[in-house]
C-alpha cells in the first residue's frame, strides 16, 4: 500500500464518517491512488478512476436537481452562455 500524500477530506455518509486520502501508488507507473476508508470499510481506486466516479456523481446530482425543478432548463442554459 502506498504512503499517504495528504488527506483530501472527511465526509459523512449515512451516519458514518469516511476519510478520503491521496496516496502514492504501489505500481511503478507513478500513478496515485485514492483511498476512501473508515474503521469498517476501505476502497482503493486509481486517481483517474476516482475522478471519473466523482464526475458522474456531480452530473447525477445536477440532473436530479433539474428533474426536481430546482432550476428550469432555460435558466441553466442561460448561465452556460
Amino acid at each position: 500500500m502506498g504512503e499517504v500524500i495528504r488527506i483530501i477530506k472527511e465526509v459523512s455518509l449515512s451516519g458514518g464518517k469516511f476519510m478520503i486520502e491521496l496516496n502514492h501508488g504501489t505500481e511503478k507507473n507513478g500513478l496515485r491512488d485514492i483511498h476512501i476508508q473508515n474503521e469498517k470499510f476501505r476502497l482503493s481506486v486509481p486517481e483517474t478512476e476516482f475522478l471519473q466516479m466523482a464526475s458522474c456523481v456531480l452530473l447525477a446530482r445536477r440532473q436530479l436537481e433539474l428533474i426536481k425543478g430546482k432550476d428550469n432548463l432555460a435558466e441553466v442554459m442561460k448561465r452556460r452562455g
